[in-house]
């Protein structure tokens, strides 16, 4: 893996990373609010595991569902400090002043993206938390495969725009 040398300043985030990273935090936002509206109506006992299969598993109290949120801010936040380091990203080719914004917009594109995906799927654990159902049966398959076909169809685009 190699490390970017030298940053050009020049290079800024795109409208699609500016767009995405405020749906995230819109997310977010709704995500808590929506919470504390309704935590005194919670059940006392909230699902906080589930199967494969989707079937609630194990149950906690209520005030779970705050580190449930607390688990997305953290990942959300991380994500975004790790976007304002670029200089430290691991590429797995040498990135050159030629190559540099392309790289760069291409690695945003793939953190933004991964982003909304983790911020979505953990909305959906928390209403469903709330609400106490089951998730559906095709929710592991479904987080796995948009997660992974959102890191290979950045992959491939960050290897053909390389040179």
């Amino acid at each position: 893996m190699m490390k970017i040398e030298r940053l050009d300043r020049n290079v800024k985030r795109t409208r699609l990373v500016w767009i995405v990273d405020c749906l995230c935090a819109a997310l977010l936002i709704s995500m808590t609010v929506w919470v504390a509206c309704r935590y005194a109506a919670l059940p006392d006992r909230i699902p906080t595991h589930y199967g494969a299969d989707g079937v609630i598993n194990g149950y906690s109290g209520k005030s779970m569902i705050w580190v449930l949120l607390a688990i997305t801010w953290f990942i959300v936040g991380l994500l975004s400090v790790a976007e304002l380091f670029p200089k430290y990203w691991n590429i797995p080719f040498k990135v050159t002043k030629e190559n540099q914004a392309r790289v760069l917009t291409i690695a945003w594109h793939m953190l933004s993206t991964t982003k909304l995906i983790i911020t979505g799927v953990f909305a959906y654990l928390t209403i469903k938390g709330t609400q106490g159902g089951n998730l559906s049966a095709y929710f592991a398959p479904i987080f796995i495969s948009a997660i992974s076909l959102n890191s290979l169809y950045w992959v491939v685009r960050l290897v053909l725009n390389r040179k």
